[in-house]
Order: C-alpha cells, then sequence, then structure tokens
C-alpha cells in the first residue's frame, strides 16, 4: 500500500499537467486548418466595415504586383463620400481619369480661372467638380478636359441603406431621368455603365464591382416596365427609321455600398467644326461605348515589340474609326516597332515605316510593310495613297506643333504623340498644335489617355473625309478572356449591364 501511494500521487499531477496544457490551446471548431480568429472589440463587421465615415474601412492588397504591369491591383482605397444631392441641385459634375493624374486634370480645370468652380478628388482616377451650371459657360468650356478619360454630368448622388433594390429604385426614380426618358423615344437608352472607383486603377477585380452591376440590373429592370426608350426597338423600325435617335448612357458608380452616383446624359457626336476656348470635340462624349473612358487594349496573343502600341489602340477606339483595306499608312519614328505591328494585327492597311532604326526583324520581313531608314521630320509621302499618319516620336513639343502642320493636308487622319518635358504639360504647344490642325480643315482632339504617361495623344480628322465606323477594337488578337459577344471588346469585368449600340444611328 505505501507503493502505490505515491503512485497513485504521481498520476494525479501528470494528470494536471496535461489537462492545463490542453486549456492553454485556442479551441477549434475543426481538427484541420488554423484556428478562427475572433474580430478585434468593436470591429464593424459585415457590410458596415463599408458603412460611410468608418473609422476602420478596411483596404484589400494583393502581394503579387508586377512593377511592369499596367493594371494595378494592389490596394482598393475606398473613397470618400461626397454630400448626398439633394433634388433641386446643385449637381456635380464627375471626371475619370488615370490614376496619379488627378492633380493634372485639377490644374487643367483651374486655368479656365472660373470663380465659382471647385474641384477635388475623392479617391484615386476620379475628379469631382462643382459649381457647373447648365446656363453657364463654364459648362461648355469644360465639356472635353484633356485629361479627363469619361465625364458624369448632372450626377445624383444618392443613398440607400443595406438594400440593392432600394438603391436602384433611388436611381429610377429621380425626376430628372424619368422626364428625360418619357420624352425620348424607345430604344434611346443605348448604354448602362456600372462601375467601381478601382476600375480607374485598371484594377480587373476591383471592390464592389459585382455588386454595382446588380443595382444596374435593378435599374434597368424598373425602366423597361415604364419607358419605351429603355426597350429595344422592333426590327422594322430599326430598318425603316430616318430620323437619328438620341443616344442616352446611364452611368452608375458605386461610391460605397450604400451610396452610389448616378448620370443620365445623351451623349454627343459632334462634327462640327471648333474654335477657341469652347473647342467642340469629335467622337463620342460622354462615351458611351467604354465605361470610365477605357477601352481593351491588350494583345496577349502574340509578343509585340513595344507595350506602347496600347496608346495606339486608345486612339483609334476613341476616335470611333481605324485604317482600311486600301489605306496606307505612315508610321513615322516606328521603330522598334509596337505601332506597325498592332496596325498589322488589327487592320488590313499597309504601313510605310520610317525611322532610323530598323524595326522587329519579323516586321521587317512582313511584305505590308514598307521601311524606310532615314529621319521622320524629313520624310514626305511620295504618293497620293497615304491617308494616315501615326507618330510616336520622342521630340520637343515645339516639333510636333511642326510636324502637324507639315502633314495637314497630305492624309486624312493622324494620331500624334506630344511627350511633355518634366512633370507639368506644355499646354501653350498642346493649344498650338490644336489650333493649327483646326485652321487646317481638321476636327482637332487630345486625350491623356489611360496607357499615356507624361504624354498626350492628338487625334486628328479632316472635315470633309470624316466618316465615324463606329468601331470598337474586337478581333482575335484580343484577350482571349474578353467578352465580344456585344462587339465591343470590352473585357468582362468593365462589361455595362445593358449595351446595344445603335445600328439606326447614322451621322
Amino acid at each position: 500500500m505505501g507503493v502505490f501511494l505515491p503512485l497513485f500521487q504521481v498520476l494525479i499531477l501528470l494528470t494536471a499537467r496535461s489537462n492545463s496544457h490542453r486549456s492553454s490551446k485556442p479551441r477549434s471548431a475543426s481538427t484541420k486548418g488554423p484556428p478562427p480568429q475572433k474580430s478585434p472589440s468593436g470591429s464593424p463587421r459585415g457590410r458596415q466595415r463599408y458603412a460611410p465615415g468608418s473609422s476602420k474601412t478596411p483596404q484589400r492588397s494583393n502581394a503579387k504586383r508586377s512593377e511592369n504591369s499596367q493594371h494595378d491591383n494592389t490596394q482598393d482605397v475606398l473613397p470618400e463620400i461626397p454630400p448626398l444631392t439633394s433634388p433641386d441641385g446643385p449637381f456635380p459634375t464627375l471626371f475619370t481619369c488615370r490614376h496619379t493624374y488627378e492633380d493634372t486634370l485639377m490644374e487643367e480645370i483651374s486655368r479656365h480661372d472660373l470663380p465659382s468652380v471647385h474641384t477635388t478628388s475623392p479617391c484615386p482616377g476620379l475628379v469631382y467638380v462643382e459649381g457647373l451650371l447648365d446656363d453657364d459657360s463654364s459648362a461648355a468650356i469644360l465639356t472635353d478636359p484633356v485629361y479627363a478619360l469619361q465625364s458624369l454630368p448632372n450626377c445624383r448622388i444618392l443613398e440607400c441603406q443595406n438594400s440593392i433594390k432600394g438603391l436602384a429604385r433611388a436611381i429610377a426614380e429621380t425626376p430628372a431621368f424619368c422626364d428625360l426618358l418619357a420624352a425620348s423615344p424607345r430604344g434611346s437608352l443605348a448604354s448602362i455603365h456600372a462601375i467601381v472607383p478601382g476600375m480607374c486603377k485598371g484594377q480587373k477585380d476591383p471592390i464592389w464591382q459585382r455588386r454595382s452591376h446588380l443595382v444596374a440590373d435593378a435599374v434597368l429592370e424598373i425602366w423597361k416596365k415604364q419607358f419605351p426608350a429603355a426597350r429595344k426597338q422592333p426590327s422594322s423600325e430599326e430598318t425603316n427609321q430616318e430620323t437619328k435617335l438620341p443616344v442616352l448612357l446611364l452611368q452608375i458608380l458605386l461610391l460605397s455600398p450604400d451610396v452610389a452616383g448616378a448620370s443620365l446624359a445623351a451623349c454627343n457626336n459632334s462634327q462640327q467644326p471648333s474654335t477657341g476656348q469652347q473647342r467642340q470635340q469629335h467622337g463620342w462624349w460622354p462615351n458611351p461605348h467604354y465605361p470610365v473612358g477605357m477601352a481593351l487594349v491588350d494583345i496577349t496573343t502574340q509578343k509585340m515589340p513595344s507595350s506602347a502600341y496600347r496608346k495606339l489602340l486608345e486612339a483609334l477606339a476613341c476616335m470611333g474609326t481605324q485604317p482600311s483595306s486600301g489605306d496606307t499608312v505612315v508610321d513615322l519614328g516606328a521603330s522598334p516597332g509596337g505601332w506597325t505591328a498592332a496596325l498589322l494585327l488589327l487592320t488590313a492597311a499597309d504601313i510605310v515605316a520610317v525611322d532610323r532604326s530598323p524595326l522587329d526583324p519579323k516586321l521587317m520581313k512582313n511584305n505590308r510593310v514598307t521601311f524606310i531608314q532615314g529621319d521622320a521630320f524629313c520624310f514626305e509621302p511620295t504618293t497620293t495613297t497615304a491617308t494616315w499618319m501615326v507618330s510616336d516620336i520622342i521630340a520637343y513639343p515645339e516639333r510636333i506643333v511642326e510636324l502637324v502642320e507639315q502633314w495637314c493636308g497630305l492624309v486624312h487622319n493622324m494620331v500624334v504623340t506630344m511627350k511633355f518635358q518634366g512633370t507639368a504639360p506644355s499646354w501653350d504647344e498642346l493649344d498650338r498644335a490644336l489650333q493649327v490642325a483646326e485652321s487646317k480643315g481638321y476636327m482637332a482632339r487630345a486625350k491623356h489617355f489611360f496607357n499615356n504617361k507624361n504624354e498626350v495623344t492628338l487625334m486628328l480628322q479632316q472635315q470633309q473625309h470624316k466618316v465615324d465606323k463606329r468601331t470598337t477594337l474586337s478581333s482575335p488578337a484580343a484577350d482571349a478572356s474578353a467578352d465580344t459577344s456585344t462587339g465591343s471588346g470590352i473585357p468582362s469585368f468593365y462589361k455595362p449591364a445593358f449595351e446595344r449600340y445603335l445600328n439606326t444611328v447614322k451621322d
């Protein structure tokens, strides 16, 4: 008995030690995987994490970042929620732009010296403008800023807590929207763009994207029951209609799960000559084809000589036209051949490439390419078949003005990049280039596209040869993941909830 008592005490001690170790480990509902993590005390949960004004709004990150990647998926910077608009206004205008160029766009707006106009940037890629009035000349002056990719005019900032259908109803029942739709003929609503701020950064999976589409779908369902303008035209009317239909675009910008900016506007496609400060743009504005003003321009089916081709494809998408069979395109400063390769792949045109350095060896062997070695500024076409001139030459802005003046009258269409020195745009030289082209009978437009850096792209079209083919960049060379069922070439993650380009609208 004296032997067993110490053994019994030892067993008790061992059992107590085992229990103490077991109680120190966190309990888990599963024997596999890490233990569940509890939310910190007081931390917002569920959709309250994204509630307006929350001080604990999360910022998602993606560790897999490529330094040279076109798309920035590193972080979702949640926007500052602007104040809600009253039914009587005033209503702000929102512009999208390439992220990191918000200050440049605000500087461009401030150059017009309009005391009533105030600008802020609530999140990357978005500029919020107050003080633009319909009866004010400032609205005309700021119709189409160079550094703006897209416009959301007369935007309503609306809210509905915790309800997709409630937010959709608030948009659909906006009196001004209902009045415009009621006064428009059947089939006028051409597009609905469901957008979120992360799209302005080129993100492929931006936060709230799916929710924005659900809101847009719900708005469309409400309007289809009430307004013929939101319904598709019968085929007989499509073929027989002689008058132009207005092209209406609804843009829904989700600023939080419960707050949205909504803009319903008629898209302009002006072909009138432009002069002075109130320059009338050619091409669509707002752009009904591409949400936030960004076209699909990635070519993944083959290796391109350089990534600069994206700038050219964005310009062609913005112009709504591109070289066709029988056209000859002069590519000045073509080496190593990014623009030439894109033209070969996406058009049936012949290319005359001019540069001091040869192109990529594959391009040099292509029978549709004629290479001329020499100074691009000294080259003049020796044939009347040249209809396009494109150029991505690295040169001072003054030389680009000279280049535009030299080629005016020699070709019908031009796409020319103007590169700037330092960090600020050369506004005076840019204005000079546009004025020179306009004085020679060209419609002139300049845009800072998503793939532009410290440069802008000039798009010039001769008046008497202006043909709006309403093209959208869609080809076998486009990203295989793109949804081209509508012919829009817009990747699925940027595809509008409802989009129909009216074949009956002819210029």
